[in-house]
């Protein structure tokens, strides 16, 4: 039998385009039906993802389709807006003005029980995604899996990186004798000198359609890499060196704590909140500050019993350590039993041994332990501290930003933009260092996770920005804080506690000189006064390592310098 040959079977280009063409259509559909609500924006993302292959996809393809998603949500808005604040020689108030499209925007924290008010939660520009990340040889991000779409998602694997992904915005700001503002816009053409943020640009130096920030503070592994993940306590004893170290154990590639990390906070805060300060409004862990001894011995528990009003400032998800007494009640000395990495609270009860009432706060370690009651300050007697809280302590919370059960009391972490802050903990940054002299401090910022340094070397630029030292030692209330290069410092001084930012700087005497490490946020022992979003210190060397000092594992070390002529 003759055979009969097929000629009108479409070419592969023919199939290439009918493919492309139904693609174009399935994205023009899903984009119409976006509404400025939060949950169709969620279902036409997972729909749109799903329909591209995602749940098949490589993490290079998948982090293909994200820059396809964020460049298709970017054409159907053109918001644009930002805030004006006072300069500080005109008014002392921290709240600003909302102009363009951020007129009329309102954002009230939430809590795990409250979901209130977040205007931007439903608005491309500002929608935050978790997602799984990692580096490949050139320090570009590549994502590994979505939260609600890939099913390979993971939030409480040591193993996974989380971050927080985000449309990229163009950023600007403008000032005159008046005013200064900080504005964004999802578009390059507006009325504003734009140009993007540092954490946009690839280290090829082409731009990203999103920017991607570490949703968790860090814990140290045994094999000496870090975590960003939920789950875990977060290390202490860390240094802008140390931090460094163990960023490389990750991988060459793999930087600490990113200044444009911070930067990001500052900005979304100052956005939505149309204020220089959180005070009063989402404070943070800066007021939970808690030691005691054991008020009854106990022998194979994992368990220290206290009064009922001591037990009762400890909660399930808290960090905390505990040990033996020998002459200091300072966390350097009390760690014994749970080592210097700290423990989470498991349950907080109330029990009744011998006819006495008592709370027994129950931690997760491995082995049973026994705690002795000699009294406070007594050789041997058992101490529980409060210690930074667990990662993942705000994810019960009802919307991008919030804590658990109070954003105002300066007991839990706080979570902006979807990303946790403030544990209870300064945080260090891996990529930036400070230098100080007789008249001022400077900031120095190094692009290229592979020659970061324990000192400023060639690799590091100047971000232009200059703190004027005092005469003397101690914290100095911020004023005005300058942004470039990735880098937000304080830049004026010398307001107080209700004024401007509301936050303070700590800074050297004049005649000190010197490499300080940026230690930002504040301590669970600082108060609300000083700490803060804009909180820093100067005081401490490069290798300065505390119990009240962690890090972040950051996807933002590598970064390349933008060529606007040539986009």
């Amino acid at each position: 039998m003759a055979t009969t040959e097929v000629t009108n079977f479409p070419r592969e280009s023919t199939l290439v385009r009918i493919a492309d063409a139904l693609e174009r259509n399935h994205t023009q559909q899903v984009l119409a039906q976006l509404d400025g609500t939060v949950t169709t924006y969620r279902k036409c993302m997972r729909d749109w993802f799903l329909y591209r292959g995602a749940a098949r996809a490589t993490p290079r393809e998948l982090t293909e389709l994200c820059n396809e998603w964020y460049a298709a949500t970017r054409t159907i808005t053109t918001w644009c807006g930002g805030v004006e604040f006072y300069q500080p020689t005109v008014s002392a108030v921290s709240t600003g003005e909302r102009f363009g499209d951020n007129v009329g925007m309102t954002c009230v924290p939430s809590t795990d029980t409250v979901a209130n008010t977040d205007d931007y939660a439903g608005e491309p520009l500002f929608v935050p995604t978790d997602v799984n990340w990692t580096l490949d040889a050139t320090g570009k991000r590549l994502i590994t899996a979505i939260d609600g779409i890939t099913s390979n998602f993971r939030r409480r694997d040591t193993s996974v990186y989380v971050g927080v992904m985000q449309m990229a915005p163009w950023y600007f700001e403008y000032a005159d004798n008046n005013v200064y503002a900080r504005g964004i816009a999802a578009q390059q053409s507006v009325d504003y000198d734009v140009h993007p943020l540092v954490e946009a640009v690839q280290p090829d130096g082409t731009l990203s359609e999103f920017v991607l920030h570490p949703k968790y503070a860090a814990h140290k592994l045994t094999s000496g890499a870090l975590t960003s993940c939920a789950g875990v306590v977060p290390s202490a004893w860390m240094s802008h060196n140390a931090v460094r170290s163990a960023a490389n154990v990750n991988g060459a590639r793999y930087s600490g704590e990113c200044a444009c990390d911070a930067s990001w906070l500052i900005l979304m805060a100052n956005i939505k909140y149309a204020s220089l300060t959180l005070d009063g409004i989402l404070q943070g862990c800066c007021q939970n500050n808690y030691q005691y001894p054991a008020a009854l011995a106990e022998t194979g528990v994992k368990r220290v019993l206290l009064t009922a009003a001591q037990g009762a400032v400890f909660e399930p998800g808290m960090g905390v350590l505990i040990g033996n007494y020998t002459t200091n009640v300072d966390r350097s000395y009390l760690y014994s039993i749970t080592g210097t990495g700290g423990a989470i609270v498991t349950a907080v009860e109330p029990v009744t041994v011998g006819g006495v009432d008592y709370t027994a706060v129950y931690v997760d370690v491995p082995e049973a332990f026994d705690t002795a009651a000699n009294g406070a300050a007594t050789a041997g007697t058992t101490y529980i501290s409060s210690f930074h809280w667990a990662t993942g302590t705000t994810d019960g919370v009802r919307g991008n930003d919030g804590s658990p059960k109070s954003c105002t009391s300066g007991k839990y972490p706080a979570k902006l933009q979807g990303v946790e802050y403030m544990v209870g903990a300064y945080e260090v940054i891996g990529d930036a260092i400070f230098s100080e002299d007789t008249q001022a401090y400077s900031a120095y910022t190094c692009s290229d996770a592979t020659k970061q340094a324990s000192s400023v070397t060639a690799d590091y630029v100047d971000a232009g920005l200059r703190l004027p030292k005092a005469a003397t030692a101690g914290w100095a209330y911020i004023k005005k804080q300058g942004f470039s290069c990735g880098v937000t410092m304080p830049t004026v001084t010398g307001g107080s506690s209700s004024t401007y930012t509301r936050d303070a700087f700590y800074s050297d005497a004049a005649a000190t000189t010197g490499l300080r490490e940026v230690l930002l946020f504040g301590s669970l022992f600082l108060g609300a006064a000083p700490a803060g979003l804009s909180c820093g210190s100067g005081l401490y060397g490069l290798g300065n390592a505390h119990w009240y000092i962690v890090s972040r594992l950051s996807p933002n070390g590598n970064r390349g310098e933008y060529d606007a002529l040539a986009a």
